[in-house]
């Protein structure tokens, strides 16, 4: 038996503002001190999803500070997801 129709899944973005990919290193810096090295994976005028490095897991807190390396650029952000080593923020105030 065949099947001859293909069934067609349709992605429709939700996000108001376009993702632009980067390659930007950064880290997480947490109220307490405790920093995380990650990459930011793609970044817009709203958020960005960071892709964090090492081989331990990152416990994050639900709002801490993404500061670019290269920059001394400084964002105020939230936790919005996080799997595995990945994580979604959206950002709290204009960049310092």
């Amino acid at each position: 038996m065949s099947h001859s129709g293909t069934t067609k899944s349709t992605f429709v973005e939700a996000r108001a503002t376009e993702r632009k990919p980067t390659a930007l290193l950064a880290f997480a810096h947490h109220p307490n001190g405790c920093r995380f090295p990650c990459q930011v994976k793609n970044i817009s005028d709203r958020g960005a999803m960071l892709e964090f490095l090492g081989s331990h897991a990152v416990r994050l807190e639900s709002a801490f500070d993404l500061v670019l390396a290269n920059a001394e650029t400084r964002y105020s952000v939230k936790l919005v997801w996080q799997k595995e080593r990945t994580a979604g923020v959206v950002f709290c105030s204009e960049p310092d």
